[in-house]
C-alpha cells in the first residue's frame, strides 16, 4: 500500500469508517472521496509554507518569446528574491507592479515552494499533513468537540516534529540570527541611553 492510501485510511479511521484495501478505488465512496479532497488541499496548504525539502532559493524564471514569465504550474508560492522588486503573480504570470506590465526584459530570480507528491515527502511532513487533514475532515463531517481537541493535540505534536526535522536538516543555531551576529561582530561599544 502506498503512503497516500495509508493517509486516506487514517482519515477514514478518524471518521469511524471502514478502511479500504489497496486495490479498491475510492470512486463512489463518499467518505473516501472527501478524505482524498481534504488530504490534497491540506498537502498544498502545508507545502505552500515552504520547507527545506520543497523550496528552491534564487530559482531563475525566464521569459517566453513574448517577454512574459509564466509561473510553473507546480509552484505553490513564488517570491521574487530581490527585496526591492515590486513583482507579484497575476493570472499565472509575473506582473511588475512598478512598471505596470507583464512583460520583462530579463529573467527574475525567485524563492519557490513546490508542490510534491505525497509519497515523496519526508515522514514528518506526511504525518503532519495526514493528522491535519484528519482533523479538518472530522471537523467538517462530524464536529464533536472532545474528539476535535484530541485531534488538534495530535496535529500540534506532529507539527512540532516537523519543525524539529526542519531545524535538524537546516542546522540552525543561535549564531544564524542577525541580531546575535551583529552583537558578536561589533568593534565598538554602541552609545546607549546614558551617552
Amino acid at each position: 500500500m502506498n503512503k497516500y492510501n495509508g493517509a486516506i485510511n487514517i482519515i477514514l479511521q478518524v471518521l469511524g469508517e471502514q478502511t479500504l484495501e489497496d486495490n479498491i478505488s475510492i470512486e463512489g465512496i463518499y467518505e473516501a472521496e472527501q478524505a482524498d479532497i481534504i488530504l490534497e488541499a491540506t498537502k498544498e496548504e502545508v507545502l505552500a509554507e515552504g520547507f527545506s525539502f520543497n523550496t528552491d532559493e534564487n530559482w531563475e524564471l525566464s521569459m517566453d518569446t513574448e517577454g512574459y514569465i509564466i509561473v510553473p504550474p507546480t509552484a505553490l508560492r513564488v517570491d521574487p528574491t530581490s527585496p526591492s522588486s515590486n513583482i507579484i503573480i497575476k493570472n499565472g504570470r509575473l506582473y511588475d507592479r512598478g512598471n505596470q506590465t507583464f512583460k520583462f526584459t530579463t529573467s527574475v530570480k525567485c524563492d519557490i515552494a513546490w508542490a510534491l507528491p505525497f509519497d515523496e515527502l519526508p515522514l514528518s511532513a506526511q504525518q503532519y499533513i495526514t493528522l491535519k487533514a484528519a482533523r479538518v475532515a472530522y471537523q467538517r463531517l462530524i464536529g464533536e468537540a472532545t474528539m476535535l481537541e484530541l485531534l488538534l493535540k495530535d496535529e500540534q505534536e506532529s507539527k512540532l516534529r516537523l519543525n524539529v526535522y526542519e531545524d535538524e536538516v537546516n542546522d540552525y543555531n543561535i549564531f544564524d540570527d542577525t541580531t546575535v551576529s551583529r552583537i558578536l561582530s561589533r568593534t565598538s561599544n554602541p552609545t546607549g541611553i546614558r551617552g
